[in-house]
C-alpha cells in the first residue's frame, strides 16, 4: 500500500485549511483505489520532517511556500520521495506595489538569512512531480527565486474545487451582507486591526442606513472575540446578527447563498462566498489576498487593510457589486472551471 502524506496547517479548526485538506481527501477517494493508498493528514503529532514512512509528500493548500515548509518538501525530494506541490501559495506582510500589468515591482525572492531557501525551492520544483501554485504573485515568487517556469503552473487555490451552485440556488433580492471579521494579531497591511475595525463599522452603519442588514460570522475560533467587538461597536441588534458558530464548509456554503454580498477578512471566506455565487469584498490583510484577487481577475475587490480611506473604498465596491453582480459571478466561474481541471491533474495523470 502506498502512503501519501498531506502537509497543511490542519487540526486547528480553521475552516479554510480544513476545507483544502477535505477537498484533497475527497479527490483521493474518487481517483485512488482505497486498498492501494493510505492518505495521512499532517495533524498535530504527525512528524512532517520524517518522510521515511511515505511514498509521496504533498505540500497542500495554504501559505506553505515559506522556508520551513519548503525545507520539509525539499528533504523528502532528496530522499527520493515523490513530491507534489498542490495549490500552495506564498505569503508575506509587506504590501506589494504593482505595475500596470499586475506584477509586483519588487523582486520577491528571499534575501538575507533566508536567501538559501531560493536555491532549495528551485531544486525542489525541478524534482517535483507537479507544481501548481495558487496565484500570479506566488508564481512570480517562484520565478524570482530561480525556478524554471517550465516546471510550474498557476493551478489556483484548492478551494476552486468547491461545487459551483446553480443559478436557481441564489437568493433573489437579498439585502443582507455577510461580514467575516477576525484577527491576524495585527500582522496585517497597515499594522492595526483596530483602525480597520473602526472603518469597517462606519461603512456598515452607512450601508444599514441604505436598507442593508448585516450578519457577522467567523471561520476560526480565535476570531470570535473580534466578531463580538464589531457587533458591540455597531450597537444595532435590530439590523445586525452575530453568529459565533463555526460551520463545516458545506453548511457555511449554504448559509452564504442567502446573502447579497460578503465583506471578508479571512481569505477562504471570500473563496466560499464566490463559490456560493455571492460577490465578495476582500479586506486584503496580507499578500495572499492580493494573490487571490489577481488569480480570478477581481483584484479591484481586494482592498488593502492599510488603505487610509477604507470606509469609502468599501462603499464604492458595494455600489459596483449592486450594478455588476452577474459579471463578477461569471468571471469567477470562468476561472474556477479552468483551475478545477488543473488541480485534478495529479490525480488523473496518476502522479501520486
Amino acid at each position: 500500500m502506498k502512503r501519501i502524506l498531506y502537509v497543511g496547517w490542519i487540526g486547528f479548526n480553521n475552516v479554510g485549511d480544513e476545507l483544502m485538506w477535505l477537498l484533497f481527501r475527497d479527490l483521493c477517494r474518487s481517483y485512488l483505489p482505497d486498498k492501494k493508498y493510505d492518505v495521512i493528514p499532517s495533524i498535530p503529532g504527525v512528524d512532517i520532517r520524517n518522510p521515511g514512512p511515505y511514498d509521496t509528500v504533498v505540500l497542500g493548500g495554504g501559505s506553505l511556500l515559506i522556508p520551513g515548509y519548503i525545507d520539509v518538501a525539499y528533504q523528502a525530494a532528496l530522499k527520493k520521495k515523490k513530491v507534489i506541490i498542490w495549490g500552495s501559495g506564498h505569503d508575506r506582510q509587506e504590501f506589494p506595489l504593482m505595475d500596470a500589468c499586475g506584477k509586483a515591482e519588487a523582486n520577491l525572492a528571499y534575501t538575507g538569512e533566508n536567501s538559501a531557501t531560493n536555491e532549495k525551492l528551485a531544486e525542489l520544483v525541478q524534482l517535483s512531480e507537479y507544481c501548481g501554485v495558487r496565484g500570479p504573485l506566488s508564481y512570480q515568487f517562484l520565478k524570482d527565486s530561480g525556478v524554471s517556469m517550465a516546471d510550474a503552473i498557476i493551478s489556483g487555490d484548492p478551494a476552486f474545487l468547491l461545487p459551483a451552485p446553480s443559478p436557481s440556488n441564489r437568493s433573489k433580492g437579498s439585502r443582507t451582507i455577510g461580514v467575516n471579521w477576525g484577527t491576524a494579531y495585527n500582522r496585517i497591511f497597515g499594522g492595526s486591526e483596530e483602525k480597520v475595525e473602526q472603518q469597517l463599522a462606519e461603512a456598515l452603519r452607512l450601508l444599514i442606513a441604505q436598507g442593508y442588514r448585516v450578519n457577522i460570522f467567523s471561520v476560526w475560533g480565535p476570531d470570535r472575540e473580534a466578531c463580538k467587538r464589531l457587533y458591540a461597536k455597531l450597537g444595532d441588534p435590530r439590523n445586525v446578527e452575530l453568529d459565533l458558530e463555526l460551520y463545516h464548509h458545506e453548511d457555511l456554503l449554504e448559509k452564504l447563498k442567502s446573502y447579497a454580498l460578503t465583506i471578508n477578512f479571512k481569505l477562504h471566506a471570500s473563496y466560499l462566498s464566490a463559490a456560493a455565487g455571492v460577490p465578495f469584498i476582500s479586506l486584503g490583510y496580507r499578500f495572499k489576498c492580493i494573490d487571490f484577487g489577481l488569480s480570478v481577475g477581481l483584484s479591484d475587490y481586494v482592498l488593502s487593510t492599510g488603505d487610509p480611506h477604507l470606509e469609502q473604498s468599501i462603499l464604492d465596491r458595494v455600489g459596483k457589486i449592486e450594478n455588476e453582480a452577474n459579471t463578477i459571478r461569471e468571471k469567477f466561474y470562468t476561472h474556477q472551471i479552468r483551475y478545477r481541471e488543473l488541480l485534478k491533474k495529479p490525480f488523473y495523470e496518476e502522479l501520486l
